[in-house]
Parts: structure tokens; sequence; C-alpha cells
């Protein structure tokens, strides 16, 4: 069974994965959810792919029980900054790596690993 800590890592690596595959599914609806204009596909696209790596990533370190790789990914707090500074398109971004920070970080503390 995965620990805490690699299941929010799981969780976090599938949500990354999902939206990166439907981003490039169905680009027209992923401007319009973040109110973006056309002329912003090109970054979405690029967004996409690197979701997609991203989440093969964490699905791997969850996979291996890398406990450095999640101590490693609090550094989420970064692109949260990142993010939010991006302006509203973006800001529900910010708050999910935010958020998904915080509970890998608590679920590291509770495992005695933080």
């Amino acid at each position: 069974m995965p620990s805490l800590a690699a299941l929010t890592i799981y969780f976090f690596g599938l949500t990354a994965l999902h939206h990166g595959v439907t981003n490039l599914i169905w680009p027209k609806q992923a401007l319009a959810a973040r109110k973006l204009p056309e002329a912003a596909l090109p970054a979405l696209n690029a967004f996409s792919i690197t979701a997609i790596g991203i989440g093969i990533y964490y699905c791997l370190g969850a996979y291996q029980e890398n406990r450095a790789f999640f101590a490693l990914t609090l550094a989420r707090f970064v692109s949260t900054a990142i993010f939010w500074a991006q302006g509203p398109a973006w800001q529900g971004i910010a708050r999910f790596e935010g958020i998904s920070a915080v509970v890998t970080g608590l679920a590291l503390l509770y495992e005695g690993s933080g």
C-alpha cells in the first residue's frame, strides 16, 4: 500500500496528466475556460506538454516511494507564486499548486519525514 505522501503525489501527478491531455485534445475549451485569447494557444500547448511530463514523473516518483522527490515537490510554492502573478487565468492553477504542496508537506510531517 502506498504511503500517504505517495498518494498525494499520485493524485497531483494524475491530475496534471489529465489536464495536459485534455488541454491538447480540446484546446479551444481550455482557452475559453481560462478566458485566454486564441493567440495564447502556443503557450497553452507548451503548458500542456509540460503537465503531461510532470504527471508521468510524479506517478513514477510515487510508485518508487521516493521520499526525497516528495520533499522536492514542495517547490510547488514557487509555481504557486509564478502562476498567481500571471493573473486570473492562472490563479486557479496557483491555488491547486499551493494546496497540493501543503497537503504533501502535511503528509510528510505526519509520516515523520518532513
